[in-house]
């Protein structure tokens, strides 16, 4: 009842006048005690509104979980799951000397033990990758180190699970940053050794990629039976220093340039000219994703760039290029 409401709360009102002026004496003096209705009323208005918004909240926290939602938020203690992508910035190292700072790591999720679960694999810009095997029941198992992963000082990004070797095991294949001082190492390779382990082999298969890599992706762009990588890479260089010429995308940068990669009998060759890709460093690479866009049953791929570059929509033209 609002009417009840409002005589209750001219009354808390008063009584908080009376004891705001009696804490004022010897130092202050109350020169006006004309609290008039209107302003009880005014008062216990807004007192009884904040009072219902409050309650209102209260309620909301205690409302029961609807059993029926196609999602629900489960906590660390439930799933064992503590990965925290944490980043600090120092003198050394923050957004004003690295303009990607803030962009985040990556995650992937795969079943890299082939038991029928999904397992989860956290990359971290400056703390530790992470590779949780899946329990059943919602409850993962911190595997890292037993695994063999390792962080070797570098700046995280994209992690892609792909059966790179075709044993039909998961492999995984993390990507690293680079051009940061201290942090500019090639991208690695985990070959799955499927006994729980895994093996850092990116050298062996000429996927060591030294580029400012955002991403990668793995598909069979040429329909032999085996995958291929494309690796998305960003740029060190300022914006800029660009300047404004408009055919810098058409100059190779052998080393931050987007690069497409073709397996070959288990070895790995860079392609990208010959298949059409653009590798200037003028891409800032942000994202990748792999489809038939145009449904003639070979996967095309859509880059997304950063800044002045428009995004590149690949057609694969079924003859090992793309336009």
């Amino acid at each position: 009842m609002i009417i009840p409401a409002i005589t209750m709360m001219k009354r808390i009102a008063i009584n908080i006048f009376v004891f705001m002026s009696n804490m004022q004496e010897g130092s202050k003096i109350v020169k006006s005690v004309n609290l008039t209705i209107r302003n009880c009323k005014a008062t216990a208005v807004n007192l009884v509104t904040i009072f219902a918004c409050f309650f209102l909240s209260c309620n909301r926290h205690q409302e029961p979980v609807n059993n029926n939602a196609l999602f629900r938020m489960m906590s660390s203690t439930e799933t064992g799951v503590a990965f925290n992508n944490a980043v600090k910035d120092t003198k050394e190292l923050n957004i004003f000397n690295f303009r990607n700072f803030y962009n985040g790591a990556g995650v992937s999720i795969g079943d890299v033990n082939n038991d029928g679960l999904p397992d989860i694999f956290f990359t971290a810009n400056q703390g530790k990758n992470k590779l949780y095997i899946n329990k059943g029941n919602w409850k993962f198992e911190d595997v890292t180190e037993a695994a063999g992963i390792v962080s070797a000082n570098k700046w995280y990004t994209g992690v892609t699970m792909a059966d790179v070797d075709g044993d039909g095991w998961l492999d995984i294949y993390v990507c690293n940053s680079g051009g940061l001082v201290g942090y500019n190492h090639p991208n690695d390779l985990y070959i799955n050794q499927r006994n729980g382990t895994f093996k850092e082999e990116a050298a062996k298969y000429d996927l060591n990629d030294i580029g400012l890599t955002t991403h990668a992706a793995f598909f069979d762009y040429d329909h032999d039976g085996d995958l291929d990588c494309f690796v998305l890479n960003n740029s060190p260089r300022s914006i800029e220093s660009f300047g404004y010429n408009k055919n810098i995308r058409n100059i190779r940068d052998k080393i931050n340039g987007d690069r497409f990669y073709k397996n070959e009998g288990g070895m790995f060759t860079d392609v990208s000219e010959q298949a059409g890709i653009y590798g200037g460093e003028i891409g800032f690479g942000l994202g990748i994703t792999v489809g038939d866009l145009n449904n003639d049953g070979w996967e095309d791929m859509y880059i997304s760039n950063d800044f002045f570059v428009r995004d590149y929509l690949y057609i694969n033209q079924k003859n090992g290029t793309f336009k």
